[in-house]
């Protein structure tokens, strides 16, 4: 029996992910919080900080920039000095303080949809519109938009938002599709801010490729974000990295955030050092499990009348397209089902639904049964 088919009760603990549905018989299925208990390693680091009993302003510590670096070095063959990283409290707040910073009056943003929803909100809370361009997709699988990113360029656009791993659609972007945007960041003139909070959550032997190793003559123009939440199941505790080369960018992006973030909590350096220091026999049993996951689900989806699933390269998240059934609320059909389940429309992608798999298998195969017979019983 694998450590992640333990079926862990989460009631009473504040979880958002449970307590949508609480007192119901509806199974979250929804946001990007896995069912797991974090590495042992991370729990260790955790209670070790918990018993010293003092928990006063904390610096960056030494030590996980050197661990960071190591990793993104040993991982990526990517290697940066210690200067070019800036902790911040998350992923989503390091989104907001590159449209907050990067974007002067009258510019715009640019984003391949369906995407995070927080990249759809991220320009306009300041003020700047977003660009919508619609992902390719032919059965299932989807490529990033590079001609059509292209043609959307105008004289007002500046601030490229990437999602790589692609959440919701599942792809890893290869070197193909980063080229393409290299070519018409450089020839527009953008800034790029890259979310690559999944880049650990690959598949199928696949390794991620960052926006700055493929294209190193984007690095003067770019601000990659990284964090350990998804991949070791930290979304509560936070804490992020902003990788940012170029010094003037990096001073626009601390302008931004001065006032606005505050520090980290000095519980996030204790597990980022301890996760990506030694998380990594924890990440590769997770990587199986959620391989496995996929492979049941996706066989699960294929006997289902009217839905299909994108191929899942990276994260732990399915893309379903449900506009066969004809739904008109395809959200709630499936909840009535008792699957509670992203809309699409959140993301850019109305007709869709976003299934969260990192959850033990047991937890999963009734979710299948439950769908499977809410579409015969309709």
């Amino acid at each position: 029996m694998s450590q992640f088919d333990e079926v862990v009760d989460r009631s009473g603990t504040h979880t958002t992910k449970w307590e949508r549905y609480r007192d119901t018989n509806i199974l979250p299925m929804w946001v990007a919080d896995m069912d797991f208990r974090a590495p042992e390693v991370v729990i260790e680091a955790i209670r070790r900080r918990v018993e010293h009993g003092l928990f006063g302003y904390t610096e960056p510590p030494a030590e996980l920039i050197e661990i960071f670096r190591g990793y993104l070095d040993q991982r990526f063959g990517w290697t940066v000095a210690a200067e070019e990283l800036m902790f911040i409290p998350g992923v989503v707040p390091g989104l907001n303080i590159a449209c907050r910073g990067l974007l002067d009056p009258g510019q715009s943003a640019l984003t391949a949809t369906p995407v995070y929803y927080p990249f759809l909100t991220a320009p306009g809370n300041f003020g700047h519109e977003l660009q919508r361009i619609p992902v390719e997709s032919v059965n299932g699988r989807y490529r990033f938009p590079g001609a059509s990113l292209d043609r959307a360029c105008g004289p007002g656009s500046r601030l490229l938002m990437l999602c790589n791993p692609f959440n919701p659609v599942g792809r890893m972007l290869d070197q193909v599709e980063l080229d393409q945007i290299g070519e018409t960041v450089l020839r527009h003139d953008l800034l790029v801010v890259s979310d690559e909070i999944h880049c650990e959550l690959t598949f199928d032997g696949r390794r991620h490729l960052p926006t700055a190793v493929a294209c190193p003559e984007l690095r003067d123009r770019l601000v990659t974000l990284m964090a350990p939440g998804k991949t070791f199941n930290l979304a509560g505790i936070g804490g992020a990295v902003a990788i940012i080369s170029n010094p003037e960018l990096r001073e626009r992006f601390a302008r931004a955030s001065s006032g606005i973030t505050g520090q980290v909590n000095l519980f996030s350096y204790e597990v980022m050092m301890a996760a990506y220091r030694d998380g990594e026999p924890w990440r590769r049993e997770l990587i199986a499990y959620l391989e496995s996951n996929r492979d049941y689900l996706a066989a699960r989806i294929e006997a289902m009348v009217g839905i299909t699933m994108n191929d899942v390269q990276a994260t732990y998240l399915a893309w379903l397209d449900v506009r066969a059934l004809g739904l008109s609320d395809a959200a709630g059909f499936f909840e009535r089902g008792g699957v509670g389940l992203s809309d699409g429309s959140q993301f850019g992608g109305p007709g869709f639904l976003r299934l969260n798999f990192g959850c033990p298998r047991s937890q999963l195969v009734e979710v299948c049964d439950r769908m499977a017979e809410s579409i015969t019983r309709a």
